[in-house]
């Protein structure tokens, strides 16, 4: 008999923890009338139990002293508010719309640079007395090309008299007297630049430089996170074996492609050719030199057709290659070259001679239509009548 019950309860198992809350201690205790034991894990659960049970036992005015910070809540909201943009224009859009309770600043431009490029673009801007749409930004030029160069900050003083190139040496004189420039860059990788300024002297402190770079950062998220989006859907729409955009491609940038390739006073050759004997080749040559035979076809293409041309796999057995800018008679001497190539020049892949029979269709920009699929059909069409006509 324990002494803990008015009466003999006939326990069989029996565990107490005590629970510390503050200068006090209470009690914990589980029992059981049945043969069992208190495992470790179960101990551990009861553990973390008591600790639950101590935390809902302090007194509830203890924390009422630390009440979160008001500037901790607006830059955490607008940081959140950056970083779920869906796309890099809302980035540089939601850029420009730093509160003025953050940041009391009187301009605000956002400046990106492509990967690999050495000239960036003023794609968003507020407060400015001049257009900015025409400026052009070189690496190492002007404040914001040498924040670009050296991905660190600037905070300059503009003095009265003395010019100060913000972008370049284009540009027109603004009433600003403080400026400073921060790079969005993630880990290596630099996306653009963001510009501030003000019209009173010091009107931008390096204190204002630590709650610009939480700005920076969040927004370096959202582009970081769009570029693997967009990059995750270009991917999955490539042919895994060739590398080149397969017909998902074709059907969901349909209006891209269209952008790019139909453009007034030029003529675009859709050539579509088919593989008749592919499924051949497979199954005697096997899968890896079938893959092996196609990832070599591509680079022939690639190395036989001048630019510019695209290439896309439309189906297993068929791709089509759109020529850009090319007269009829070139058309068709390419044609002949590469069924001479494929048909009579068969390919070594590993040790063994692969040979293609093909078909080929071909329709044209602008004088057959103007919609991609119309003309991609119109090619397959004729594809098709010649294999018809050859049976």
């Amino acid at each position: 008999f324990l002494g803990f019950y008015k009466k003999n309860e006939e326990l069989k198992n029996f565990i107490s923890l005590p629970v510390i809350y503050g200068n006090q201690v209470a009690v914990l205790v589980v029992d059981s009338k049945e043969r069992y034991q208190f495992s470790i894990k179960l101990q551990k659960i009861l553990a973390d139990f008591t600790q639950q049970i101590a935390w809902n036992l302090q007194p509830e005015n203890q924390d009422n002293s630390e009440k979160p910070s008001p500037f901790l809540q607006e830059i955490s909201s607008y940081c959140r508010f950056l970083a779920e943009s869906p796309d890099p224009s809302s980035v540089a859009d939601r850029l420009t719309q730093i509160p003025a309770s953050l940041i009391p600043c009187t301009a605000i431009a956002t400046v990106w640079f492509e990967e690999n490029q050495q000239e960036g673009r003023i794609i968003g801007h507020r407060g400015f007395a001049h257009d900015l749409s025409e400026i052009r930004v070189f690496f190492g030029k002007g404040l914001v090309g040498s924040c670009a160069k050296n991905r660190s900050p600037l905070l300059i003083q503009i003095h009265e008299g003395r010019k100060t190139v913000v972008f370049s040496e284009d540009e027109k004189s603004e009433d600003l007297q403080c400026v400073a420039t921060l790079p969005i860059q993630l880990n290596d990788t630099l996306y653009g630049v963001l510009m501030v300024g003000s019209s009173e002297p010091d009107g931008v402190t390096h204190a204002d430089l630590d709650k610009l770079a939480l700005v920076v950062s969040a927004a370096a998220s959202a582009l970081f996170c769009t570029d693997t989006k967009d990059r995750w859907i270009y991917d999955k729409n490539l042919d895994p074996v060739t590398g080149v955009p397969n017909h998902r491609f074709l059907t969901e940038h349909n209006l891209a492609v269209s952008e790019e390739v139909f453009q007034p006073n030029r003529t675009v050759f859709f050539l579509t050719f088919h593989i008749t004997n592919l499924t051949e080749l497979y199954e005697i040559h096997g899968v890896d030199r079938g893959d092996a035979y196609l990832k070599q076809l591509m680079a022939l293409f690639s190395k036989l057709i001048p630019s510019p041309k695209f290439i896309f796999r439309l189906s297993e057995t068929c791709f089509l290659i759109m020529l850009i800018d090319r007269g009829q008679k070139e058309v068709e001497r390419l044609i002949s070259k590469l069924k001479h190539l494929l048909e009579h020049k068969p390919l070594n892949i590993n040790g063994a001679s692969m040979e293609a029979q093909t078909q080929w269709g071909l329709s044209v920009y602008p004088r057959e239509g103007s919609e991609l699929f119309s003309l991609i059909n119109q090619s397959r069409i004729r594809l098709t009548q010649k294999t018809k006509v050859m049976a």
